[in-house]
């Protein structure tokens, strides 16, 4: 074959078409070898040697150049301690790259302050330190020498010896201060602050964690001295300022001195070196920009003019990493570099984008679960293995194990795979009982004494089935009641649900027994929302009348109720025991007929709505509406026992219970005066606001201010928002082990003759 081309190919042609080649290929390698780094270099370094500093880089020569890696070189060298800053400079050099990293040493420390020992000497304490005058300040030999002097109040007796330290400067020196407080275990009497113009004392003290004895300092915890809670006080107090725009803020250690008197402990003072306020200036990015510069900025609440805030920024950048994260880029480096404008007091930012390479989801683990099976958690991911890397279906896949209620943590780590490209998935939860058993007693305003006990499993040998049997006694009311619920019923996305009960219930004016049982099955039409078809089956029996229920309604006081119900929820609530986020929408419609062979003829719709907003910090904003409309399908009435009622602690509030809807005015024959009956509408309107907020959140205690709106409308009246009841009030609630437990007082507004002025609900059980 060589041969034959030989002779059809004249050998200067081949030599030419082999030199064209190499003219091709020459600035295609010399353009790969621009991204090689050539040489790593040092300058500014006079005591620090060059060894030391290069010894914290893993850019090293003969690499590709990495933005990323630079920025992380840049902090491994200023973690050393030694410097006041350091810069990396990016310069072409023989054909590649050669990286300098440009240092600025902190200065020696002149002087070695001990400041607030009274037992032990001065001497003595010197002889322990490891840090050294005219040395450079070394934050592990600083940190070496605290825990020296730690040791030696130890060894003399003084246990609860408290250690600061800071760094002082004075006329261009630097003095180290070791800070002594010889009782830790001091109350702190009082917090203040010196050099704070534009923030209050006020607002400084929430700032921080440190606070004086109080009146609930005994529950709380608070009102100690603690050195680790001192140190992230700065750190805070730092912050502070920073989502405030004063970038150049300094923050010292405090200073503290003993109290003496009749309240003995410790005062603090914090000095605070303000500043100036920055707004920001230019914002521009480089880097790997996956869309347009207007695009990136269009995701950041950060704006040109606006006042500069750390939280807002660091808000901005997740965004960002989101927006990476989201197409496969699982370590994209984003860092924002700033340049301080003291002319004009702006700050502008350059945000910095090293994307890095696509990865892929090599495999998934899951650890943790001793109990729940891994198929029910692998069920709910929204990532699989050999998929693209997606942080956002990460985010959704952690909700989603989380409003299982099965665990009291779900954490994600993404280490390396077999390759660069690869990552794995490592799913780590920790499990919680997902079993109770539970007997109580109380006293609820609604239904006299009460009695209940009940044992639920909400993860039944680690399959995700849930099922409870429930027992309740009360003056008014007795409920036995089973249930259980298959969320993957047979392993497919069908739900499966069953339940059964038999209930007492004696009314003012009536007694209904109930008996009977439902069978619903599901499926997952989308994430979150679920459409099924149930079918129940009631047999109802009302008794003991009082002479004001009209015949009419006796007459219709039995029946079988057969009905077939088909209805639609959407559940994007992040728990559905305590939540503090998302919705809950359904949309519920029951036809009950002599089809189905049952006695009752009637056609119900039902539609709730709730929505829960976080509002600040564990605060929570509530909103309820629920509307329903039943019609007869014969020429009866509907039943007595199928009507609406409202009024009662999940409905009106500040009305009795079942109180609030038509009535009739019925006058008895013994005394002569006029009885009212309430019989309850074929319509229903209820709407509730309500802000929850902590009392204190450790305990469990929380309050709760409400509004409540809401009646129920007879066959002859339209559902008019002007004729809605309405009523406010205030209570308090406690996550307790027995359960949610509930005080609240609710006010009418606008009361009628013969109701109450106000009402007080207690009751077992938690709201919306």
């Amino acid at each position: 074959m060589f041969k034959v081309l030989q002779k059809k190919i004249p050998f200067y042609l081949c030599v030419s078409t082999f030199a064209f080649l190499l003219c091709l290929l020459g600035p295609v390698s010399q353009l790969y070898a621009q991204g090689r780094i050539v040489d790593v270099g040092v300058a500014g370094n006079q005591r620090i040697d060059s060894e030391t500093i290069l010894g914290q880089v893993l850019q090293i020569k003969g690499q590709t150049f990495s933005r990323g890696q630079v920025s992380e070189d840049v902090k491994r060298i200023y973690e050393l301690g030694y410097f006041d800053d350091v810069q990396a400079e990016k310069m072409a050099s023989g054909g590649g790259v050669k990286l300098i990293y440009h240092v600025k040493e902190k200065p020696p420390i002149h002087k070695i302050i001990i400041s607030g020992n009274k037992k032990i000497k001065t001497e003595k304490i010197y002889s322990q330190l490891t840090v050294k005058e005219n040395s450079l300040p070394d934050n592990q030999k600083i940190a070496e020498s605290k825990q020296k002097i730690k040791n030696l109040y130890t060894s003399e007796g003084f246990n609860d010896a408290l250690i600061m330290t800071e760094i002082k400067e004075s006329n261009g020196q630097r003095n180290l201060v070791f800070n002594i407080s010889e009782k830790k275990g001091n109350i702190v009497r009082k917090v203040n602050f010196e050099g704070n113009k534009v923030i209050s004392d006020r607002k400084l003290r929430k700032a921080i964690q440190t606070k004086k004895k109080g009146i609930l300092s005994f529950i709380t915890g608070t009102g100690k001295l603690r050195e680790d809670v001192l140190e992230r006080d700065v750190a805070l107090l730092t912050y502070t300022y920073l989502n405030k725009g004063y970038m150049r803020v300094r923050v010292g250690q405090p200073k503290i001195e003993t109290v003496k008197g009749k309240k003995e402990g410790v005062e603090l003072t914090f000095f605070i070196d303000e500043g100036q306020q920055y707004r920001i200036g230019n914002i521009s990015f480089s880097g790997d920009i996956l869309t347009s510069q207007e695009e990136m900025q269009a995701l950041m609440d950060s704006q040109t003019g606006d006042v500069y805030s750390q939280q807002i920024l660091e808000r901005d950048l997740n965004k960002l990493a989101n927006l990476y994260g989201n197409q496969g880029y699982a370590f994209a480096n984003i860092v924002p570099q700033s340049a301080l404008n003291d002319g004009d007091l702006t700050t502008d930012l350059n945000v910095v984008v090293d994307k890095g390479q696509r990865v892929y989801v090599e495999r998934i683990n899951i650890t943790g679960n001793t109990i729940t099976r891994d198929k029910v958690i692998r069920r709910e991911l929204k990532v699989v293995e050999n998929s693209l890397y997606n942080r956002e279906l990460i985010e959704v896949s952690r909700a989603k194990l989380m409003q299982l209620g099965y665990f009291e943590s779900v954490e994600f780590a993404t280490p390396t795979g077999s390759k660069n490209d690869r990552v794995v998935l490592n799913v780590n939860v920790k499990e919680k009982p997902t079993g109770t058993f539970s007997v109580g007693g109380g006293f609820s305003s609604a239904e006299s004494f009460m009695f209940t006990a009940s044992v639920a499993k909400n993860n039944f040998f680690g399959r995700g089935i849930s099922g409870a049997l429930n027992a309740e006694i009360s003056g008014r009311r007795q409920e036995f009641s089973a249930r259980i619920t298959d969320p993957y019923f047979l392993d497919s996305r069908w739900i499966l649900s069953a339940s059964g009960y038999r209930v007492r219930t004696d009314f003012p004016d009536y007694r209904r027994n109930a008996f009977g049982g439902s069978v619903e099955f599901g499926r997952r039409i989308f994430d979150n929302t679920t459409l099924s078809l149930g079918y129940r089956i009631e047999d109802v029996s009302l008794d003991d009348f009082d002479f004001v229920v009209p015949e009419f309604f006796r007459e219709n006081a039995d029946g079988l109720t057969s009905s077939a119900i088909l209805s639609i929820r959407r559940d994007t609530r992040n728990n559905p025991l305590v939540t503090t986020r998302g919705s809950y929408l359904s949309l519920v419609t029951e036809y009950a007929g002599n089809g189905l062979g049952g006695d009752n003829d009637y056609l119900r719709v039902e539609g709730n709505a709730r929505y829960y907003y976080p509002v600040w910090k564990s605060s929570v904003l509530r909103f309820n509406a629920r509307a329903g409309y039943i019609k007869s399908l014969n020429d009866e009435p509907v039943p007595l026992f199928e009507r609406y009622f409202t009024g009662g602690v999940n409905s009106l509030r500040g009305f009795d219970l079942r109180t609030v809807g038509p009535r009739l005015t019925i006058p008895d024959a013994i005394t002569g005066k006029d009885e009212e009956f309430v019989y309850g509408g074929n319509k229903l309107l209820v709407f509730n606001l309500e802000y929850e907020f902590p009392l204190y959140d450790p305990a469990g205690f929380r309050g709760v201010i409400f509004f409540d709106a809401g009646n129920a409308f007879a066959e002859d009246e339209v559902m008019n928002p002007i004729k809605l009841r309405t009523d406010v009030g205030a209570g308090i609630r406690w996550n307790s082990p027995f359960g949610p437990l509930r005080f609240e007082w609710g006010f009418p507004l606008k009361p009628r003759p013969g109701e109450k002025r106000s009402v007080f609900n207690f009751t077992i059980g938690s709201f919306f």
